[in-house]
């Protein structure tokens, strides 16, 4: 089980990877009002993720459980759609900020 759970085998294989992760629980944060939610709004994506990644998901697969897609016959949002909406919005935000610095324009609070 040790060797098991150090290959990480008990994630779906797109979370195997830390960097899939990382932009699946950025995804998260952009997708879902955490920041309203009364008591997740209190944990940003970091956390999240190394809560359920490397505590909760580690210790349910220790117990013989794990994270699966469901079977069940309905349309589904497409996760590696979200995901990449998500990053994509980030790449235009970072993009545009050294886009107005490039041309020499400030924010209205700095000026």
């Amino acid at each position: 089980m040790k060797q098991w759970l150090e290959s990480a085998a008990y994630l779906p294989r797109d979370l195997r990877d830390f960097h899939n992760q990382k932009d699946l629980f950025k995804a998260m944060h952009d997708t879902v009002s955490v920041d309203s939610h009364s008591i997740a709004g209190h944990i940003d994506w970091v956390q999240g993720q190394c809560y359920v990644i490397d505590v909760f998901l580690w210790f349910m697969a220790q117990h013989g459980y794990t994270l699966q897609r469901s079977s069940a016959k309905v349309d589904f949002r497409d996760l590696a759609e979200t995901v990449t909406t998500s990053q994509q919005a980030r790449n235009a935000s970072v993009a545009s900020i050294f886009a107005r610095t490039a041309t020499g324009e400030r924010d209205a609070d700095q000026a």
